[in-house]
C-alpha cells in the first residue's frame, strides 16, 4: 500500500517535469492503472519513429528554430562543452577504474579457477589412496 501511495504522490510530483524525463515514468503509470498494452503499444511506436526517421515524435513537431535554441542551450549546460580539461580528467579516471576492475575480475577468475583444479586434483587423490 505504502509503495502505490509513493508511486502516486511521485507521479503526481513529475507530472511538470520535461517531457523525456517522463518517458519512463509514464508506462509505470499506465501499467498500475491496468494499461500495459497501451503503454507497450506507445513505447514502441515511438522506439520505431526515432530509429526510422532520427526524430522523436516531439521532435517532428518542433520546428528547426526551436530545435536548434534547445541544442544551444544543452550544449550551454553540458560541463564538457564550458571544461575540456575536467571533462578529458574524468573520462581517463574512468577509464583506470574500469581496467582495474577488469583486472581484479580477472584476477579473481583465476584464482577461482586455480582452487577448483586444486579441489579437483586433491579429489582424485583421495579416490586413489
Amino acid at each position: 500500500m505504502k509503495n502505490l501511495l509513493g508511486i502516486l504522490l511521485m507521479s503526481i510530483l513529475l507530472t511538470g517535469c520535461y517531457a523525456s524525463s517522463l518517458t519512463y515514468v509514464g508506462p509505470a503509470t499506465g501499467l498500475i492503472q491496468g494499461k500495459s498494452s497501451q503503454a507497450l503499444i506507445n513505447q514502441g511506436i515511438s522506439h520505431v519513429v526515432k530509429r526510422e526517421t532520427g526524430k522523436s515524435p516531439v521532435e517532428h513537431l518542433l520546428t528547426k528554430d526551436q530545435i536548434s535554441a534547445i541544442e544551444k542551450k544543452k550544449k550551454q549546460l553540458n560541463p564538457c562543452e564550458q571544461n575540456q580539461k575536467l571533462c578529458s580528467t574524468l573520462q581517463d579516471r574512468i577509464e583506470n577504474i574500469q581496467s582495474e576492475l577488469f583486472v581484479k575480475k580477472i584476477k579473481s577468475r583465476v584464482e577461482r579457477m586455480h582452487q577448483q583444479i586444486l579441489k579437483s586434483k586433491t579429489n582424485i587423490q583421495n579416490n586413489y589412496n
